[in-house]
């Protein structure tokens, strides 16, 4: 079943990390298999989420920031996210395409903290805490006066074994990172976990 929310790593757009991590799979290295979750700005439009969330932080942001009313406008908005449901049909064609894949990983690009989850609907769970997550205090602060973020793009990463309890961390591949890096023609770290790519760094900004 085609999903166009959870795109294939080979067929989605996007700059930074996630343009590495293509890159480095058609070179042929051992990128996991990836998916591109595209499916925030239909998911904000459907819950109208833009319009809520902009009347819970009314009054918080005047000539100095209402450090109280941030605090409770945040937790509400997060509340908003996750109470908040996708289309049926997104949801069930995200199962379907994760099924019998798991462990996952699920995190922003250019993010190291993730999330993890052993089933499809474990993942789909994940998703829209990434996605509340975008309205921690810490976040809205870093992002401000921009308070809605138009795009939360987020990574799946199929993981090992199905069934596996537990799943190595990713760590920093050293040879891995040259290698990738003298392919690329820019500085890079690998961090890998059993010999796939999971994450890319890059050492310029980028």
């Amino acid at each position: 079943m085609a999903n166009p929310g959870l795109i294939p790593l080979a067929q989605a757009e996007g700059r930074g990390e996630v343009s590495l991590l293509k890159r480095a799979q058609s070179l042929g290295f051992p990128v996991a298999e990836t998916w591109v979750v595209g499916l925030w700005e239909e998911f904000a439009r459907l819950n109208n989420l833009p319009e809520r969330i902009e009347r819970l932080f009314q009054g918080v942001f005047g000539v100095r920031i209402d450090e109280e009313r941030l605090l409770l406008a945040a937790e509400e908005a997060e509340r908003a996210v996750r109470e908040s449901y996708l289309l049926p049909e997104r949801a069930e064609a995200f199962l379907e395409t994760l099924k019998g894949k798991g462990p996952f990983l699920l995190r922003q690009p250019g993010e190291g903290t993730h999330h993890l989850a052993q089933t499809p609907k474990e993942a789909l769970f994940a998703l829209k805490r990434l996605w509340a997550e975008v309205f921690r205090v810490e976040a809205i602060l870093e992002r401000h006066p921009l308070l809605f973020p138009p795009s939360v793009p987020v990574l799946v990463q199929a993981l090992g074994i199905p069934g596996e309890d537990t799943v190595p961390e990713a760590q920093e591949d050293p040879l891995l990172s040259l290698d990738l890096s003298e392919a690329l023609g820019e500085r890079v770290v690998v961090f890998a976990s059993r010999g796939l790519v999971l994450r890319i760094e890059s050492q310029h900004g980028g």
